[in-house]
């Protein structure tokens, strides 16, 4: 396996790429297309590649998802280096019903004006043949003849789209797919393909998928911080931004060799118009990971993936069977939203005693010399999904905190991701140097599910954490902010929508939604260690 081409890829200059195009084909189209990058990019054998995939999905724990999931947006690296991540994108629709699997993807070798769609009936990996949806195919050519094309060639060695297929063979049993290539990434092109996929597809119980992997080769660090930027803009589904990213990334970084910021820009331009357009209201965030973080042979040239769920949270009428059971599980907010969900909503002093000593060694390898730590899982809390904040002050003063709002790991990692990322990551402050580690004070707050509130007078400052957020603009607060600046709830809103969120200060009053949720907070202080660790 080229370990360069297995990790991520690169796409072709117009020249080279036109005259492939322009070659002649090699004889009629193919009714079913052959694997071209099985045994490199994937297992090439058949028992090999479903164990693989079915492991892996196995061991993807992911939140439960708003509504139904309209898209996916995941890699398409070597699976392995991407494919733990991309499992965490299938296993939020696995065992689901969809007419059709749209699978949308950058192309690396051929350039070309709009989309080009395959020639060939069926697409075949080890693990048998996937249908190509004919009828879908020509309703598009026919609608739209000068923008959407049927050629082979383009798709011949392609691997963007291939990759996906192992998964939605054994996510989606039985469902078809529409591969869609575009290498023009130009918005008009882009809203264009939208446009027309949008006429096609409505009516229709359909799954979109973006290809993409992210930052391509600066070192794993700046890689994971070039690429949280990436994800942060594709969470608010800010097209625009996303364009915008890629052009000062690649010139503010060059000489750190970020050659791309988002590969498949093109593709998640695309799925996340056409998502809008069928009802996309909310983006999670499932997993992310960089090979370097996976394979130390990249560690100074790595490239980014990430999974994430695009969800539209009013749902349909509830389908029949096991699909139904899922949706409903997955959407299942208001009832399920103030219900336990294990262990860890009740955790013991010794397991908060765990989760600090465990925050402390990963921040204590990180900073010293980027190693990582193992997470335990001989305790059933920490493998709950679970979403967490991890606080760090030094004396009286804050030296960062991150954390997410949506379970998008096990409580485990869930801590150890949110301590090294508040240790190093956070915008508002220089990494954590080595020598400060030993006197930080580490706080960890385990978040309930959030709660939609009707009535902002529902909230109680100091027991609830606050969530506002009107279309992808969102900010929060912890509930110990509120009391520790000494505001009332009128100041509280307003401040909470002004510098978190970026709205107006009215706008909790104007339709902003308003979410809460309480924690369980604890710290080193309250359990003598840490800086607090009696001799």
């Amino acid at each position: 396996m080229a370990l360069t081409l297995a990790a991520g890829c690169a796409r072709p200059g117009a020249g080279d790429a036109q005259a492939g195009l322009r070659e002649e084909a090699e004889g009629a189209a193919s009714r079913v297309r052959r694997a071209a990058v099985a045994g490199a990019f994937y297992p090439g054998d058949a028992g090999v590649l479903k164990s693989f995939v079915a492991r892996e999905l196995e061991a993807a724990s992911v939140p439960r998802c708003p509504g139904r999931v309209v898209g996916l947006i995941a890699p398409h690296a070597g699976y392995e280096f991407s494919g733990a991540v991309a499992a965490h994108a299938y296993k939020t629709v696995e065992g689901l019903h969809y007419d059709v699997v749209v699978l949308v993807g950058p192309s690396h070798r051929m350039s070309f004006k709009g989309a080009v769609l395959p020639e060939s009936r069926a697409w075949e990996t080890p693990l048998g043949v996937v249908e190509v949806d004919q009828d879908l195919a020509e309703e598009l050519v026919h609608a739209s003849p000068s923008l959407f094309v049927n050629d082979d060639r383009p798709h011949a060695q392609e691997h963007s789209l291939e990759v996906q297929l192992p998964f939605v063979q054994v996510a989606l049993v039985g469902a078809k797919i529409l591969p869609v290539l575009i290498h023009d990434f130009s918005p008009e092109t882009c809203k264009a393909v939208a446009d027309a996929l949008v006429q096609a597809v409505t009516g229709k119980k359909v799954l979109l998928v973006a290809s993409t992997d992210l930052a391509h080769y600066p070192s794993s660090d700046r890689c994971r911080d070039v690429d949280l930027k990436t994800v942060a803009l594709i969470e608010r589904a800010d097209v625009e931004g996303l364009y915008a990213w890629e052009e000062k990334a690649t010139r503010e970084f060059a000489e750190e060799n970020v050659a791309c910021a988002i590969c498949g820009l093109g593709p998640v331009a695309v799925v996340l118009s056409v998502g809008k357009q069928l009802g996309l209201d909310r983006i999670v965030r499932l997993k992310y990971a960089n090979s370097g973080q996976v394979n130390p042979a990249t560690i100074d040239r790595s490239v980014g993936y990430a999974a994430l769920a695009l969800c539209a949270s009013k749902l349909p009428p509830a389908e029949s069977g096991k699909a139904a059971g899922r949706q409903l599980g997955q959407a299942g907010e208001a009832k399920m939203s103030d219900a336990p969900l294990g262990s860890a909503d009740n955790l013991t002093d010794e397991q908060k005693k765990r989760l600090l000593v465990l925050a402390r060694e990963a921040i204590t390898r990180w900073v010293r010399d980027r190693s990582t730590v193992e997470v335990p899982m001989d305790d059933l809390a920490f493998r709950e999904p679970r979403a967490v904040f991890v606080t760090l002050r030094k004396g009286n003063a804050l030296r960062g905190c991150i954390g997410t709002l949506e379970p998008v790991a096990p409580l485990g990692e869930a801590v150890v991701d949110s301590a090294v990322s508040a240790a190093t990551r956070d915008p508002r402050f220089r990494p954590v140097g080595p020598d400060e580690v030993a006197n930080l004070d580490i706080h960890i707050s385990v978040l309930s599910p959030l709660r939609t509130v009707s009535d902002p007078r529902e909230i109680v400052l100091g027991k609830h954490g606050i969530v506002v957020r009107r279309g992808y603009q969102s900010g929060v607060f912890l509930p110990e902010v509120p009391l520790e600046q000494g505001w009332d709830l009128e100041t509280t809103l307003s401040i909470l929508c002004v510098e978190k969120a970026g709205l107006p200060a009215d706008a909790w009053k104007r339709g902003a939604e308003l979410r809460v949720f309480t924690t369980q907070s604890f710290g080193e202080e309250e359990y003598g260690l840490g800086p607090h660790a009696r001799h």
